[in-house]
């Protein structure tokens, strides 16, 4: 009888393990399923401090863009990056939300020690739930690793571009 209620149990919890294993994550399909931003911190002229958004839909569309802020207005004539991105980058990228478990990661990832530099958050976006993670210069590997990848899915020279066009934009838009 023993030998039963064993096998019982050794066969539920094998059972839950093949489910929890062979569980595919359900990526938003309809807008971005992935959003990373950065943004300068510290003392600096305020129309330097932007956001730079980096969204990556399911079909490898990436998009890299601003948006208003407080003390910042934006337009919809506002200077866009536009990238097709090849199905194995969005595929390695969902890789290493993954195996850095991104669900598991604290929300904010802040170096406590740090006064300026740059906010980084990362926005991931499944069919049912998301779940944003970030902070003031991060010190986390595992949320290094993403925003890393991300920032360098852009050639550094079109990166460079759309910064000098947005901030010429900013200053048009944002007289002092």
């Amino acid at each position: 009888m023993r030998q039963r209620i064993y096998l019982f149990i050794f066969m539920i919890l094998l059972s839950a393990l093949v489910v929890g294993c062979s569980t595919k994550t359900n990526y938003e399909t309809d807008g971005p399923f992935i959003i990373f931003s950065h943004s300068p911190a510290g003392p600096d002229e305020y129309r330097n401090m932007f956001a730079r958004n980096y969204s990556i839909t399911e079909n490898g569309k990436l998009t890299l863009y601003t948006e208003s802020e407080d003390r910042i207005k934006i337009g919809d004539d506002a200077p866009v990056y536009e990238a097709q991105l090849q199905k194995s980058e969005v595929e390695k990228l969902k890789q290493l939300i993954e195996k850095n478990k991104f669900w598991n990661l604290q929300e904010d990832v802040s170096d406590d020690n740090s006064v300026d530099g740059s906010f980084l958050s990362i926005t991931v976006n499944l069919t049912d739930q998301s779940k944003t993670v970030g902070g003031l210069n991060p010190n986390d590997s595992k949320f290094t690793e993403i925003a890393d990848y991300i920032f360098n899915l852009i050639d550094v020279e079109d990166y460079r571009q759309w910064e000098e066009e947005i901030m010429n934009y900013i200053f048009k838009m944002n007289p002092e």
